[in-house]
């Protein structure tokens, strides 16, 4: 456990090392992430209406009061995308933050949540070639960072198969985005710069849960619109004089973010599942004016779950593998001279108990993105994701 310990304090760190994306994720504040675990990734990346007690969601705090013993949970996702023009393709790492659900109270289901996970990640690097009076240049476009946030919360079900929580929310981070302007000779001297945008503030997450009607289960989560605080520094370096560093304060907007989604027990061994989730960026203030390469994003998808040797007798470790499947399309908040890109994928995965009250749990997701722009045409989009889910009984009193 003291190593468990150990992560939680260094996240922030891994999580402002660990980010990647294209090209596209230079605008706004770099590409959203989808805030789901792997079993959620599997089943087409619904989140809010699927409740377990040992895959915590990321979107939704009242599914914290399903929890019944202290629980840690942390993911990683592996990307490799392939980009149609120019035959490029690039590989990346993340880490997917952690999070903390603690039991309080029984009878009151009350859980105290925490968490640390990103919210973008922008990484891109992509150059250029020209020429002014027959002199070649190359152009070169690199960028690197994203934000993340810091989650505190309660969950508690008032009353019989209603459960609602509540979150408070920090969020943090820095992006850098670098331009440079090299001659081919000495005619022309190099020309670069440097800009580092930070970002802070807070914000607040709600969500409930209903499972009164028999086998199923409606979930809702609300991201109340907030206002971060940014500064920028700005770094300019040429030849023919010193660097001039200016720095300056201004806002970001995230806007409101809605999510409504719900689960079907279709049998003990079948579960099925759908989500639809909207962001508007079309109005948000970045950095204090509008981006027209920001519009409206929204996501929808739908999974199932299959517990094959749920009913029968044998290892528990059989009892309890789940195998998964779905799909969803989504249409990122980018667009370029007024078009949206689409996205399509189609999702996979399995579970299984590792031992105790631990889980593992992992998906892999081919998709597709298109439109939106012509400098890049289509991009496939291959990514593994694993999460781990780990229980400590502390705290629970003997029944006797």
């Amino acid at each position: 456990m003291k190593r468990i310990f150990l992560l939680i304090f260094l996240f922030p760190a891994i999580l402002s090392a660990q980010n990647g994306g294209t090209i596209e994720s230079r605008y706004g504040i770099g590409e959203l992430d989808l805030m789901a675990t792997a079993r959620q990734r599997a089943m087409g990346a619904v989140t809010t209406a699927l409740t377990s007690g040992t895959d915590i969601s990321l979107t939704n705090p009242a599914g914290w009061s399903m929890a019944d013993q202290l629980r840690l949970q942390g993911g990683l996702t592996l990307e490799h995308l392939s980009m149609e023009r120019g035959d490029a393709s690039s590989m990346s790492g993340v880490v997917k933050g952690f999070q903390f659900v603690f039991p309080l109270e029984d009878s009151w289901k009350l859980s105290l949540g925490t968490a640390v996970l990103p919210v973008s990640r922008s990484s891109y690097k992509t150059t250029a070639t020209g020429s002014i009076d027959g002199e070649e240049y190359t152009t070169t476009y690199e960028g690197a960072g994203g934000v993340s946030l810091f989650r505190a919360g309660l969950a508690i079900e008032p009353l019989p198969h209603l459960r609602v929580g509540a979150a408070f929310q920090y969020y943090f981070g820095t992006i850098d985005q670098d331009w440079e302007l090299k001659f081919s000779n000495g005619s022309y001297f190099t020309a670069q710069q440097t800009r580092a945008t930070s970002h802070s503030g807070s914000g607040f997450l709600a969500g409930l849960l209903y499972d009164g009607i028999r086998g199923l289960t409606v979930g809702v989560s609300v991201h109340p619109a907030a206002e971060l605080r940014t500064s920028r520094n700005l770094l300019l370096q040429y030849s023919t004089e010193d660097s001039t560093l200016s720095g300056k304060s201004g806002t970001q907007d995230y806007p409101l973010l809605f999510q409504v989604g719900a689960a079907y027990q279709l049998s003990e061994k079948f579960l099925v599942a759908a989500e639809y989730s909207t962001q508007d960026w079309t109005d948000a203030i970045v950095f204090d004016r509008k981006q027209n390469e920001l519009g409206l994003t929204y996501k929808v998808g739908a999974g199932i779950e299959w517990l094959p040797y749920k009913d029968e007798l044998g290892y528990r470790a059989l009892a309890e593998t789940a195998f998964r499947m779905g799909f969803y399309y989504q249409q990122p908040y980018l667009k370029i001279n007024d078009d949206v890109s689409k996205e399509y994928f189609i999702t996979a995965g399995a579970g299984f108990p590792i031992f105790g009250g631990n889980r593992g749990d992992f998906a892999i997701e081919y998709g597709w993105r298109e439109g939106g722009s012509d400098l890049l045409g289509r991009q496939d989009i291959i990514r593994v994701s694993v999460t781990i889910s780990v229980g400590e009984s502390w705290f629970i009193r003997n029944s006797d």
